[in-house]
């Protein structure tokens, strides 16, 4: 799939720019993991006693291996980064919570204006994807700074 996103046109541009290419990616990541999280939380509440009684926790311990999965596939695919490091996990998880409550308000809002939920769903998938690749590749996954050179 790589030499796909790599792929030069007739003229010799690229079929997409980097920043193409990571949003592509990340979006893939992203319906990836909301699988996993979906998968989780139906496997913990309708297979296991203790869980169907506890969805909320068990929808807090699905998203958070979502993040978890998003992060690593993210730091190691999506942006190339090597190795992993606490400071770059808190900021990704800190984007990701906050795009959950970003994805909460809208669709509350958006109901409350008279839209369908799953239209209204749509919509704050839509925003919230294109808040989360902006935070997570210009914060979280920014370059270090270099040293400037001595002259």
């Amino acid at each position: 799939m790589g030499a796909w996103f790599g792929r030069r046109r007739s003229d010799g541009t690229r079929l997409f720019g980097r920043s193409g290419r990571q949003f592509l990616k990340f979006s893939i990541v992203g319906a990836g993991n909301t699988v996993l999280d979906f998968g989780i939380y139906v496997g913990l509440t309708r297979l296991t006693g203790f869980w169907r009684g506890h969805y909320v926790l068990a929808a807090c311990v699905s998203f958070a291996c979502a993040v978890l999965s998003s992060y690593l596939v993210n730091t190691y695919w999506t942006f190339r980064q090597q190795g992993t490091d606490l400071r770059r996990a808190a900021k990704f998880f800190a984007v990701a919570t906050a795009g959950l409550g970003w994805n909460a308000l809208i669709i509350w809002g958006a109901v409350r204006l008279g839209a369908y939920d799953l239209a209204a769903k749509v919509l704050a998938t839509g925003a919230v994807l294109i808040w989360n690749f902006l935070l997570q590749k210009h914060w979280t996954f920014r370059p270090a700074a270099q040293p400037a050179e001595m002259v």
